[in-house]
């Protein structure tokens, strides 16, 4: 099962959301009445017994395995485990049942003051969720999830899997020539798979991903101080924190720890190019500025894994156009 929690400000929202879907069966609720008028009254009515809780909504939402479908009374034990799992045994909340997507799900909306005026701690909780779900896993025997922080790759998200079921679908029906495509997510991270080997440096790394559509770019700040990467292919960028993590990290440090050596001397205008995102109408003596400042600023030292022998010399600070500055500062590059 795959779980996420989020807060909120208003009950009248998510109880219309959860419970006026036209898939949508009530599915259990400690709850009096039966519409969504009767559920938002008393759930708002909690905000009175600690009016200092300025987000008392809470939205658990729970998706099972395509092949999964739990009966009534397991899904009615796998609410109640997760409440009691998270804090909520003292809470108004309700669930119901969703079947409008690829996986059918739970979603649960509660209260996070309970009955005796306090609130339910959002300390770690997407993290203790996690670990309350795959306990119900094993008592259920449903199909093993592994821990978000176990998983080196980032999957597509749900419309992305949609997309691919869709285009595969008119492909099995004569109605496209092509098989589904993989998203722009799964490409960039094969990519990176194929061509990265360990003692490679940072400028052969970048290369070759170009040969496989891959383009990249670097944050930088005013002085030089190299400060994420991201990767994009079809117009479609994403952060390097968005893709792998632990083994197959892609950022800067993960590319370090995976074997990608950074040769200030050398690879400095590798990324400098990288960071006016390879454009031609570059001026030539603002990209020498940056070489120079990327290859001697004291924050890329840790970086190089070889750093230059020259003595580091202050060079001005190089003054990019707004649209330049704009391109990049759009990415948290991680």
């Amino acid at each position: 099962m795959i779980g996420k929690i989020k807060k909120g400000k208003h009950f009248a929202g998510l109880t219309k959301y959860i419970l006026e879907k036209e898939e949508a069966q009530l599915l259990y609720t400690n709850l009096a009445g039966e519409t969504p008028q009767d559920f938002y009254r008393q759930l708002t009515a909690t905000r009175q017994l600690n009016p200092e809780v300025k987000s008392p909504v809470s939205h658990i939402s729970i998706s099972f395995a395509r092949s999964e479908r739990p009966d009534t009374h397991q899904l009615q034990q796998i609410v109640k485990g997760t409440m009691n799992g998270m804090g909520f045994d003292k809470n108004l909340y309700f669930a119901a049942t969703h079947d409008d997507c690829d996986h059918f799900h739970i979603h649960i909306g509660a209260s996070r003051i309970n009955m005796d005026g306090k609130c339910v701690s959002d300390w770690y909780d997407k993290r203790r969720l996690e670990k309350v779900l795959r306990n119900l896993e094993s008592e259920f025997n449903l199909t093993p999830v592994p821990y978000s922080w176990e998983i080196e790759r980032a999957a597509p998200n749900c419309g992305q899997k949609r997309r691919m079921r869709r285009e595969q679908e008119e492909f099995d029906s004569c109605l496209r020539n092509q098989k589904a495509s993989c998203s722009a997510l799964e490409k960039i991270q094969d990519a990176i798979e194929a061509v990265i080997k360990p003692s490679m440096s940072i400028t052969q790394f970048l290369e070759k991903l170009e040969l496989w559509g891959i383009e990249t770019q670097f944050k930088v700040d005013n002085d030089g101080a190299i400060q994420g990467i991201s990767y994009s292919i079809d117009s479609i960028a994403f952060q390097a924190n968005k893709l792998g993590r632990n083994k197959k990290a892609c950022t800067i440090k993960g590319l370090l720890a995976r074997g990608i050596r950074i040769n200030l001397e050398n690879d400095s205008e590798a990324l400098a190019l990288r960071v006016i995102n390879n454009s031609e109408n570059y001026d030539e003596a603002e990209l020498n500025i940056l070489i120079e400042q990327i290859k001697n600023h004291p924050g890329n030292l840790n970086l190089s894994t070889q750093a230059p022998d020259k003595h580091l010399r202050k060079v001005p600070t190089l003054k990019t156009s707004g649209s330049q500055r704009q391109q990049y500062s759009q990415n948290e590059l991680g």
